[in-house]
């Protein structure tokens, strides 16, 4: 081998030095060192000594079998390179791990649902419908930009012990609520805007669509073509399609949504939820009448008289006379027929008028009633007292005061008794 194919092979050399059985027993006995009484060499010691020996005989030989280390000026660089990755790799946890907590961050807060801080800024309404559900008032004041979430704003009304309690209603409140401060203002019941009506007992339907006017702003006209379409209010088929005596008087909430069409629906409603607690048709029947014939009675009673102590009375005298074919001779009904109120009573002009409501001419009941009355007119005509009266006549229209009559002859003695209150209170008595 020549010293330039040492240089040039080095692995070579090395492979070499690795396997003795490669040189040849000709080669090792042409050793200066060699003699017959040396023991034959161990496996791959004549290599090593052979290698040894070329290597001695050229210096590049050797430098090029040494393994390579580097020199001490050159140590900085590995320590630099070294901290360098150490860094970056540190960098890339770090980071990294930044990066997932604010993804965990954000995905906790999606979970929780964005939130705003404080109790609001500018007043808004907002109208809670019957019934809604808890997610169905967070949608919509989300809609309303009051709450930043429904998430949250259920969170919030599941911590608060009186959320079954929110109420129908419109509601004053803030955009940038809080869900916490929104759940708040809705349990409080000082937070609903209040707008009702008062209908009391006994108004014609008439009078029901200018009171509801006035205080709804909604045109009398679309009372009027409300109460024409039965069918939307809900009416009970015995009522043949007509609302008189079925708006029920009682205070009725109405808000900026509110109708003709919806507040008529909610007297009916509430007519058939007394008529169904009072037992309406199985009481009428129980005194052999129609559902409509003791409506039309309580509505002529709810005329009659501010006492309804007096109701059961004067639903015997009504029964009484229809049981005997006599003519009913109710002012209230001469005056529902000739669209006039005020006075006690009515004028002979008033009294001829032809209509079917003008009970001095007809024999029997009206076609329909003619007023809207109350529970306890209801239930006079529902349970009416027993015996034979056959006549009334209120002696003091300002104190309600009646007496009643089963012959003509004390009848007359109590007709005395009212026109000498008339005198006393002229203009009063027609």
């Amino acid at each position: 081998m020549t010293p330039k194919r040492a240089a040039e092979e080095p692995d070579d050399l090395l492979a070499r030095r690795g396997s003795g059985q490669r040189e040849s027993a000709d080669e090792l006995s042409r050793s200066p060192h060699s003699s017959a009484a040396d023991p034959a060499p161990r496996q791959g010691a004549g290599h090593e000594w052979l290698g040894a020996r070329q290597e001695a005989d050229d210096p590049d030989s050797l430098l090029a079998s040494v393994p390579y280390r580097e020199s001490g000026a050159r140590r900085p660089w590995l320590w630099l390179r070294t901290a360098i990755v150490v860094l970056v790799s540190l960098a890339v946890l770090v980071g990294g791990g930044l990066f997932a907590y604010h993804k965990v961050s954000e995905a906790w807060r999606a979970y929780q649902g964005a939130d705003y801080s404080g109790t609001g800024t500018t007043e808004v309404t907002v109208d809670i419908d019957s019934g809604q559900s808890v997610a169905q008032m967070g949608d919509l004041l989300v809609s309303r930009d009051v709450v930043a979430s429904s998430r949250a704003f259920m969170r919030a009304a599941k911590a608060e012990p009186r959320t079954n309690a929110i109420q129908p209603g419109t509601y004053r409140m803030k955009a940038h609520m809080s869900a916490k401060s929104a759940v708040a203002a809705l349990v409080n019941p000082a937070n609903i805007i209040s707008h009702s009506v008062t209908l009391p007992e006994g108004l014609r339907n008439s009078e029901v669509f200018e009171r509801a006017s006035a205080a709804t702003g909604i045109p009398v006209d679309q009372f009027r073509a409300a109460a024409a379409n039965p069918a939307a209010l809900g009416l009970p088929s015995w009522a043949k399609g007509n609302s008189e005596g079925l708006l029920f008087p009682q205070t009725y909430p109405y808000d900026d949504r509110t109708t003709a069409t919806s507040l008529l629906s909610a007297m009916v409603t509430q007519f058939n939820q007394v008529s169904a607690s009072e037992g309406l048709e199985s009481g009428a029947a129980a005194i052999g009448r129609s559902p409509l014939d003791v409506l039309i009675v309580a509505s002529i009673i709810e005329r009659e008289t501010v006492n309804p102590d007096y109701g059961p009375q004067m639903a015997e005298v009504f029964y009484n006379r229809l049981n005997r074919g006599m003519k009913l001779q109710s002012d209230a009904t001469v005056h529902y027929a000739n669209n006039t109120s005020g006075n006690v009573t009515t004028t002979d002009a008033e009294r001829a008028i032809d209509s079917p409501y003008n009970t001095y001419r007809i024999t029997g009941l009206p076609p329909g009633p003619i007023s809207n009355p109350g529970r306890r007119a209801i239930d006079s005509a529902l349970h009416p007292a027993t015996g034979d009266l056959l006549y009334f006549v209120t002696v003091n229209p300002d104190t309600g005061e009646t007496k009643f009559a089963s012959n003509d002859s004390d009848h007359e003695k109590n007709v005395a008794q009212f026109q000498s209150w008339c005198r006393a209170n002229s203009g009063r008595c027609g």
